[in-house]
């Protein structure tokens, strides 16, 4: 499953959402492209790992971290995702007011710097390609 790729979807329906004035759902949809993107590279260090089937963001984070860069801003922005993650496809009527246009920024913020650092600090390399396809012969 191409995880990556399927993170685009949700991440222009952020934007969308949020140009209509559904800031609710501009940030349901942040927080699903940065489940996405997380479990992007969750999948390629180990296909069946148990946090590909939840929404864990901080736990893929903590994973991701194993390999790739530490970064606060990463830490902070997938912890705040999971807590939104239910939040916002579940929420009580008296919670709408709490998705406001500058909540939906602020989750798009967080999905593009989680994409930002999938694409340049999550790279794989030969050496994790190598690893990863010779696991499965």
């Amino acid at each position: 499953m191409d995880y990556y790729k399927l993170s685009e979807e949700p991440l222009a329906a952020a934007k969308a959402n949020k140009d209509q004035g559904l800031y609710r759902m501009s940030v349901s949809m942040a927080t699903l492209a940065i489940d996405l993107l997380l479990k992007s590279v969750v999948h390629r260090i180990e296909s069946a790992h148990d946090l590909i089937m939840g929404h864990n963001h901080a736990g893929m984070v903590t994973f991701v971290e194993t390999i790739y860069p530490k970064k606060d801003k990463i830490r902070h922005a997938a912890k705040l995702s999971r807590k939104y993650f239910n939040a916002s496809r579940y929420s009580r009527v008296e919670n709408l007011a709490l998705f406001s246009e500058e909540l939906a920024d602020e989750f798009i913020c967080y999905a593009e710097l989680i994409k930002e650092y999938v694409d340049n600090d999550c790279q794989a390399t030969i050496e994790d390609l190598q690893t990863r396809f010779s696991k499965q012969h």
